[in-house]
């Protein structure tokens, strides 16, 4: 998370190790998560101002994906809001770092699953790549444009295996 320089991915202060459990530090983010602050202030933001978060939010999505990085958990409660409604991507706990072909996808063998924000590959194979989490950013308008309803409502949010 360290080596990221981008408008909008999340930048990190630093880290407390002297104690536990170990901190990370990263920038204020005054707004919070997006799905909070997008139901707090529904129906306060022109339709350009939601496509300027949009906008934002796959700019940071792009620069991951060019570093090599697949995020595995986009979602609105990951992106931060600051005080001039810029978009940041955030926590990187299921990210992972792709081998240099842009094809590479990273599979994995058990745990959790956002099913609701996650590629049909991802959630049948468990195969993430940069193409699984675009189908990730793809949920997001609809959160942003609609943010008291749940994608997908009808089925679990997590897949356990």
């Amino acid at each position: 998370m360290g080596q990221f320089d981008h408008p909008n991915i999340i930048r990190l202060e630093g880290v407390v190790t002297k104690s536990k459990p170990v901190m990370i530090v990263v920038e204020y983010m005054e707004n919070g998560s997006l799905d909070s602050f997008l139901r707090k202030h529904d129906g306060h933001f022109t339709v350009i101002q939601l496509v300027g978060m949009l906008r934002g939010i796959a700019s940071g999505m792009k620069y991951l994906s060019d570093m090599g990085y697949v995020h595995r958990d986009l979602a609105a409660r990951n992106i931060l809001v600051n005080s001039n409604l810029v978009c940041k991507v955030s926590d990187f706990g299921l990210s992972r770092v792709l081998e240099d072909d842009p094809e590479a996808a990273y599979t994995t063998t058990g745990g959790k699953i956002p099913i609701r924000w996650t590629a049909p590959e991802a959630i049948a194979y468990r195969k993430f790549s940069s193409a699984s989490d675009a189908w990730s950013y793809g949920i997001q308008p609809t959160h942003t444009s609609t943010p008291h309803t749940v994608p997908i409502s009808n089925c679990p949010s997590i897949l356990r295996t």
